[in-house]
């Protein structure tokens, strides 16, 4: 017996097979479907997907046999690799020098006829065989050659498939764990910051009281600034904090409800000044989706529509449609408008465009974020068509 050498670039070949985590993996319907169209239409009582690591050949499918791998030495199939650009066969074992006293032709299972076609990855590394075993001489015909190359192809298809998908799995997983991080960390730290500035803005609050009348005009000035800038900065953490909780910690809980029902409810949770009109458009229509995170849309863009709205008599109102794989959903209003130049700016995370609402307050920058974040939670997008002094359009989609 003579076993085979190992191929010239025998590591790089390992590191290449350990990548995609083929070796002592459960059995898989793809490749046993594959090892049975071989073994039928070669006619052969035995078919293998076998894998050549270190000190072993291991089977990731097998039809005809019944143990899980041999060692290398003894293996076929480590020969069929140091060809990785032809179909290696051995039409009878028996008259081979190479294998005319291997155990695995001396005894069970009778190994005498042998073609394997390696398994070649992209990168030129031959990972195993493909390979198709009789107990007695045969050989395979040309539309059995051309079959067992395609099959192979398939095999190889199937190892890259598995291997994005495990790469994508350990991203997405790395991902998950790096926003939980930057999540906790925005939590912590916001509290931390929080608390200073409670103490800030209580402290300027009752200097205020206090000696009011004892201090200039100047000294007032100072405390009024240090009282509005501690609020401000409550005001941006617990946006913060909002935003983390929502964005990250909302499940999407699917249930049916009607958009008038949805809209019953914005008009108890948004308060609209008595100049300001209100209307839902197609309230009959019937929804499945995530009533909470539709909700907290709908509510901070009619929210903005009432504080950035100049106009004597506001009116604001939020339509409904069906369109087949979407929800679409607008939100209009007769307010100050947004420029061209900050229509997509005005999505991203503390962007503000320096401009006071009705109720003299800034913005934080967090509010069209966070929509933006569970609209696309929701696989839709989101847009604005708005003219200055006109009024804006926001108009969202959600998937079904």
């Amino acid at each position: 017996m003579i076993p085979a050498p190992k191929p010239e670039k025998e590591t790089e070949r390992i590191a290449a097979l350990y990548e995609y985590e083929l070796l002592d993996s459960m059995p898989e319907s793809e490749y046993d479907d594959i090892t049975r169209i071989a073994a039928e239409i070669c006619g052969m009582p035995i078919a293998l997907i076998s894998i050549i690591d270190n000190e072993r050949q291991w089977f990731k499918s097998k039809v005809g046999l019944h143990v899980n791998e041999t060692h290398r030495d003894i293996a076929f199939c480590a020969h069929a690799i140091l060809q990785p650009d032809e179909i290696f066969t051995v039409a009878d074992a028996k008259k081979d020098e190479r294998f005319f006293d291997n155990p695995l032709v001396t005894g069970a299972p009778f190994v005498t006829f042998y073609a394997g076609v390696p398994l070649v990855n992209e990168t030129g590394d031959a990972l195993g065989t493909l390979c198709v075993i009789d107990n007695k001489p045969n050989e395979l015909t040309r539309e059995q050659k051309e079959t067992l190359k395609a099959l192979a192809r398939q095999v190889v298809s199937n190892f890259e498939i598995r291997k994005k998908n495990r790469q994508l799995a350990r991203k997405k997983a790395e991902m998950e764990a790096l926003n939980e991080d930057l999540s906790r960390f925005a939590y912590v730290v916001a509290h931390d910051i929080k608390s200073p500035c409670n103490s800030l803005a209580m402290s300027a609050t009752y200097l205020k009281k206090m000696y009011a009348d004892d201090m200039d005009k100047q000294g007032l000035q100072f405390l009024n600034m240090m009282e509005e800038t501690s609020y401000a900065a409550i005001k941006m953490i617990d946006g913060i904090l909002e935003h983390t909780r929502i964005v990250h910690n909302s499940e999407i809980i699917k249930e049916h409800f009607t958009f008038g029902s949805l809209a019953d409810e914005l008009r108890k949770l948004v308060k609209f000044p008595e100049e300001c009109s209100f209307r839902s458009i197609n309230d009959g229509l019937e929804l499945y989706t995530s009533r909470y995170i539709l909700l907290q849309i709908l509510l901070n863009l009619v929210s903005n529509a009432v504080k950035y709205n100049d106009k004597q008599k506001g009116e604001i109102s939020v339509t409904a449609a069906d369109d087949h794989t979407v929800y679409t959903f607008c939100v209009k209003d007769n307010g100050t408008g947004i420029r061209e130049a900050d229509r997509e700016s005005i999505f991203e995370l503390l962007k503000t465009l320096g401009v006071k609402d009705r109720f003299n307050n800034q913005g934080t920058g967090i509010g069209l974020s966070t929509v933006k974040k569970l609209v696309e939670k929701l696989n839709g997008k989101i847009s604005v068509d708005s003219e200055v002094g006109i009024g804006s359009v926001f108009t969202f989609t959600i998937g079904k």
